[in-house]
């Protein structure tokens, strides 16, 4: 018996005994998604459309744009008389999925949620509702592609895709706006007030040395304190701000640089009009919360934005009297962010 005949054999008797079968394939799965993503690529008639793939193809670790074989490989692979030309396609995709593999990045669910945090707002930013409504739309279209071309490590996952997909197009809309509007009217004044961030940008440079010198970073800023002419709140305005809220008198303990995980927004139930937020911090490394919930402050219009889930790259003050708040404002991350990966990357 030849060893076509027994490999036939071999899969129809694992078919009787109920075993899947569809795993036994000489292609590797990279070269796979590498064929049916750039058949759907090559097919797309606007070039914003084209552009918008390349990111998305990014997901499956596949380039459409530079294939890891060549035109004239691809041409002749399976054809008769170009075994060595095949051999060849195979080793260079399995390879480089086996290198995938070990970095753990090898995954359609990984990589969408990639994706649809890092790529599209690090690497690639995109602008405006239109072209992350597009992206997602041709996501869906291409992981229904994968499907179609019987790629079925994708389709066995494919709620699981369209479940990320749409908590993306919801939630990337919502951190855009919230990045740009934190970290709010209160918490700025704060920060003008006792002893953050903006204290020193705006406050501390345009003192003299010795008086600088003489006073505590975390000391409250005085009215006739010089303040630049570009800083967002003056001194009154920021003492109006946290009237009623923080006694001006409140101290700054310590700061510090963290991740901070939205875990419950509540609601304004008192004459400030600042909403609850409570927040803990964020262990990128072990993907996990530590330490006790804090409360954090913010105006409505900033709340509004917010989603359980989401985490804010920020810095961190405790005052005296117990309250928190946060300025400095590098990154906001979606829920499904892998952030792990992040940290190493």
């Amino acid at each position: 018996m030849n060893s076509s005949a027994e490999s036939l054999q071999s899969v129809a008797s694992l078919e009787k005994r109920g075993i899947e079968t569809r795993h036994f394939s000489n292609d590797p799965l990279l070269f796979r998604i590498d064929l049916a993503t750039f058949d759907f690529y090559k097919n797309l008639s606007t070039t914003n459309d084209k552009r918008l793939m390349a990111l998305i193809s990014r997901t499956a670790n596949v380039n459409v744009t530079t294939r890891l074989a060549s035109k004239r490989e691809l041409k002749h692979y399976k054809e008769a008389g170009h075994e060595e030309n095949t051999r060849n396609v195979r080793i260079k995709y399995r390879t480089r999925e086996e290198n995938l593999l070990q970095s753990g990045t090898f995954d359609p669910v990984w990589g969408l949620k990639w994706l649809l945090s890092s790529v599209v707002l690090v690497d690639s930013p995109l602008f405006g509702t239109a072209d992350i409504t597009r992206l997602c739309e041709l996501a869906t279209m291409w992981i229904g592609a994968l499907t179609d071309a019987g790629v079925h490590e994708v389709s066995d996952s494919a709620n699981e895709l369209y479940d990320v997909l749409e908590t993306g197009r919801s939630e990337l809309m919502c951190v855009r706006a919230l990045g740009g509007n934190l970290p709010g009217r209160f918490n700025t004044a704060c920060s003008l007030l006792f002893g953050g961030d903006f204290k020193r940008l705006y406050v501390d440079s345009y003192a003299p040395r010795w008086a600088t010198a003489l006073q505590p970073m975390s000391s409250c800023a005085d009215d006739q304190a010089g303040i630049g002419t570009n800083a967002p709140l003056s001194i009154a305005e920021a003492r109006e701000c946290v009237a009623n809220v923080v006694p001006l008198d409140t101290k700054c303990l310590n700061c510090g640089s963290y991740d901070l995980r939205v875990k419950e927004i509540g609601s304004s139930s008192d004459d400030s009009g600042l909403v609850p937020v409570k927040v803990c911090v964020f262990n990128r490394q072990l993907m996990q919360e530590e330490g006790q919930a804090l409360t954090l402050l913010f105006e409505q219009s900033v709340a509004m934005d917010m989603r359980v889930g989401f985490v804010i790259e920020a810095t961190l003050y405790k005052l005296d009297n117990g309250q928190h708040f946060i300025d400095s404002i590098t990154m906001v991350w979606p829920s499904y962010a892998p952030l792990d990966y992040l940290e190493v990357f």
